[in-house]
């Protein structure tokens, strides 16, 4: 979703999207059809480009991806990294000639790490089509609320967008006879992962929604009082700041890239990774503060302008 925001804001470039899968998302390919040239560089075999743009982290090393003929290649990473077993530590990494990052903390790790190839890092932040969210978060959508307390979690239903976590606090928020409602948008490829998931939430069943994949979150998110990520860690909360995008404030866990987006108990909450004992003693907060961190965030705005001034700019000098 990433790079089809991007390329219907990006202007003044003839656009390939090259996929290597014939098992792709048609709807996806169809899509990006709209906006770009959608190429299976498996049968393709005369295309020639100016970047090649590797948006996942082997791609530029497959041997139909090799076939492409480009001037530049680079890296774009969304993904949170295993540096120990990340293509960047190996020797292809020399072969790149920019790695683009979503964050400016990954950034700084990925500097940090790869010292030889440290002018080569940079980041952007992700372009959001805040226009169209707004607008698909006016569609009428019913759903049976709580008078008391409304959240929403947007990822994917598996271990790491901490789920655990998001059971403990349900259990604070039960033990304080709080009325509440937990909508979850989203699946999961593994879906005996997802069960097992949900299955751990058996004694929430009057409170939890699990509403799967929608094409549209957002007429689900504008309706409640908190969009909640509780993740292990992130490049970066999307769902957070789409969710800021439509007027809804955001619980967090303290994963490091979260710093750039909340600031805690001004305009949304940060919580712990590591002691969930501490999310007792935010309930209140979390109830009596709702206006607030609403009212925090009144006005907020996305800044694509200066993104695509970013990839303008970088475009122009990575040719160079």
């Amino acid at each position: 979703m990433a790079l089809l925001s991007l390329i219907k804001k990006l202007k003044g470039f003839d656009i390939y999207i090259g996929y290597v899968n014939e098992n792709s998302d048609q709807g996806m390919l169809d899509e990006f059809s709209k906006y770009a040239k959608v190429v299976n560089v498996e049968k393709e075999k005369n295309i020639e480009v100016d970047y090649f743009i590797s948006c996942s982290m082997k791609l530029h090393l497959c041997d139909a991806a090799k076939n492409v003929k480009r001037k530049k290649t680079i890296l774009w990473v969304h993904q949170v990294l295993n540096l120990p077993d990340s293509i960047l530590n190996t020797k292809f990494r020399k072969n790149l000639d920019c790695v683009i990052t979503v964050s400016n903390t990954i950034c700084e790790l990925l500097k940090n790490t790869f010292k030889d190839i440290k002018d080569k890092i940079k980041y952007i932040y992700n372009v959001i089509d805040s226009e169209s969210l707004i607008d698909k978060s006016s569609e009428e959508c019913e759903l049976e609320l709580s008078k008391e307390l409304n959240l929403v979690t947007v990822s994917r239903v598996c271990r790491d967008k901490g789920f655990n976590r998001m059971l403990e606090l349900a259990k604070y928020l039960r033990d304080a006879n709080i009325d509440f409602k937990w909508f979850i948008v989203g699946d999961n490829f593994n879906k005996v992962e997802a069960l097992e998931i949900m299955e751990s939430f058996s004694e929430f069943k009057e409170n939890f929604v699990w509403l799967g994949f929608l094409d549209n979150p957002h007429k689900i998110v504008k309706q409640c009082d908190y969009s909640v990520l509780l993740s292990s860690n992130e490049t970066w909360g999307l769902a957070l700041t789409e969710a800021m995008c439509v007027g809804v404030p955001c619980i967090s866990t303290d994963f490091e890239v979260v710093f750039e987006q909340i600031r805690d108990k001004e305009n949304g909450i940060i919580l712990s990774r590591d002691d969930t004992l501490s999310y007792k003693d935010r309930i209140s907060e979390i109830i009596n503060d709702k206006k607030k961190y609403k009212d925090s965030i009144i006005g907020f705005k996305y800044d694509n302008d200066t993104i695509l001034r970013k990839w303008e700019e970088l475009l122009e000098t990575v040719l160079v």
